[in-house]
């Protein structure tokens, strides 16, 4: 089993090392530095396995602590309307919650061994004839520990905080792990005598899940907590679950149909299905459904006096108007409903007016992460690497300078009339709610603010479609392997939300927003023109 749980490190130190140099190779500049022998180097990469493990090691202690943050505590705080005043009012919310997400849900939805889209096990048991049973066993002890792990350091800390003792802590992440292999066990059994896994049955799955969120949120809203302080810590209690856990583990230990599961289970056909899920996951929101285009989708008549790659875009984004145009009425329609929101403020509280109004004026810099979450380019882009330039790029004309110039003013014209769309309706409403507050006469000092709303909405149709040209993130297999593309989304969102701690006047912040839109609009056709012909390629 030791030995079996070794060879799996090593193998998972080798295809993350593998992905981590494919990942640098891809970077500009560094890449080219980077030589082909270091995929053949083992040692090397079970050095940068073993590093890549430890910072992974690390990397847990903030997502479990992420997770209670986010899923538990805030809630809890929310409800209880009570952090550090009245602790007797957040811990037992705090439990309810945990104790639904993590002792219940979690268990019955998850399962290490009855998972047929597991790639590793798939590797180690099919590719490696690796021991299916030694595989499993060691995999449960391997996860289960460095959970408990993960999550001791972060409950400590949280339990300093909220209060409750260390001992607490211990118990419950004790009997996480134990309700843990009693979940292991059911999925076992659930399986050979259905012959087909928890996790398949959409009803079950859907009456978990929803069930499990509902009553972790909804009961203590209702303020129908249960107190699991009485339950889990209840000394009896504890250990019988733990013990139940214990004897769980030893039929598991002891199961004898491993071989049985992994030949049924592990098949190049189930990750196969994994693969198009996660495609359908990435593109399945920019896939055209042919049998509901409807005749005017296929007319080309209203075209015949375009030609070249014109006609070609017109074509192509009238019968994908609705992959378009879905996300810019949704976004249209939050706006009319905040705006609706705000006017009954302004209607039938009019003392708030004063404070609507102020706050609009002063929220300049709030419309750059504003206008950068409502941009539809990337999904647009998207739409059109999936339903056309996947296909043509295979071409080498299609690579030509002047096409792609062509096509991309062509594009960038479309792009910027479809965004411009929910920046106008922002601004109208804006217009309404300052005019019907009584404040008309600022509307001429908000004009900085209306032109900045529609500058920005420019700028990001340009940005996304610049970084298609210019980077072209999409693979032929239909994921995105580009880290600079990766890297320059992950700037862009911290400079957006950056952009909200800038203190100036409207006045100056359009202009900033003006200059640089006009300036990355030029640069962005000079580089396109340059270096998207070598870029924009099928990979």
């Amino acid at each position: 089993m030791y030995r079996t749980f070794i060879n799996s490190f090593k193998v998972s130190f080798a295809e993350g090392a593998n992905q981590f140099i494919y990942f640098l190779k891809r970077i500009p500049l560094i890449g080219k530095k980077i030589p082909e022998k270091l995929y053949k180097k083992t040692d090397a990469k079970l050095t940068i396995g073993i590093i890549s493990q430890v910072l992974g090691l690390f990397g847990g202690f903030f997502r479990k602590a992420f997770y209670i943050g986010i899923m538990v505590i805030l809630p809890a705080y929310l409800i209880s309307d009570s952090l550090i005043k009245d602790k007797t009012k957040l811990l037992p919310i705090f439990f309810h919650i945990f104790a639904f997400l993590s002792l219940v849900l979690g268990p019955l939805i998850k399962s290490t061994i009855i998972n047929k889209y597991d790639k590793q096990a798939f590797n180690m048991i099919i590719l490696m004839r690796a021991d299916a049973r030694e595989y499993y066993i060691s995999s449960i002890i391997y996860i289960n520990l460095k959970d408990f792990v993960h999550f001791v350091i972060p409950m400590l800390i949280i339990g300093s905080i909220i209060g409750f003792s260390p001992l607490k802590a211990l118990i419950f992440i004790m009997e996480l792990i134990a309700l843990r292999f009693i979940g292991e066990y059911l999925h076992i059994k659930v399986y050979f005598k259905t012959k087909s896994a928890l996790t398949e049955k959409n009803i079950y799955m859907t009456i978990v899940i929803l069930g499990s969120i509902l009553l972790a949120y909804l009961l203590p809203a209702l303020e129908l907590t249960v107190d699991f302080q009485k339950i889990l810590f209840n000394a009896y209690i504890a250990i019988f679950v733990i013990c139940l856990g214990a004897a769980a583990f030893i039929y598991i230990f002891n199961y004898k149909n491993y071989t049985v599961i992994s030949k049924k289970l592990l098949t190049k056909d189930n990750l196969f299905k994994l693969g198009s899920i996660k495609t359908d996951m990435k593109f399945g929101d920019v896939k055209i459904d042919e049998k509901k285009m409807s005749k005017e989708d296929l007319d080309s008549k209203s075209f015949s006096k375009k030609e070249g790659y014109e006609y070609l875009n017109a074509l192509f984004f009238k019968r994908h108007r609705r992959i378009m145009v879905t996300p810019i009425r949704n976004r249209s329609v939050i706006i009319g409903i905040v705006f609706l929101i705000c006017m009954y403020f302004v209607i039938f509280m009019p003392q708030h007016r004063e404070d609507i109004v102020s706050q609009i004026q002063k929220s300049t810099a709030l419309f750059v992460f504003l206008m950068y979450l409502m941009s539809t380019g990337e999904r647009i882009c998207k739409a059109m690497f999936y339903n056309c330039d996947m296909s043509l790029l295979r071409y080498t004309y299609y690579r030509e300078s002047k096409v792609i110039l062509s096509n991309f003013t062509s594009r960038l014209k479309r792009v910027v009339m479809l965004n411009i769309i929910p920046a106008a309706a922002l601004c109208l409403a804006l217009i309404i709610i300052i005019a019907a507050a009584g404040y008309s006469s600022n509307l001429i000092a908000m004009i900085p603010v209306f032109l900045c709303i529609l500058c920005l909405a420019c700028f990001f149709s340009i940005h996304h479609l610049f970084m298609y040209y210019v980077i072209q993130p999409y693979t032929a297999e239909l994921t995105v392997k580009s880290p600079l593309f990766k890297i320059i989304n992950a700037v862009m969102y911290f400079v957006c939300y950056g952009c909200l701690q800038i203190k100036t006047s409207s006045y100056y912040f359009t202009l900033g927003v003006l200059g640089v839109t006009v300036i990355y609009m030029a640069a962005a056709l000079v580089v396109t023109y340059k270096a998207a012909p070598k870029t924009f390629r099928l990979k």
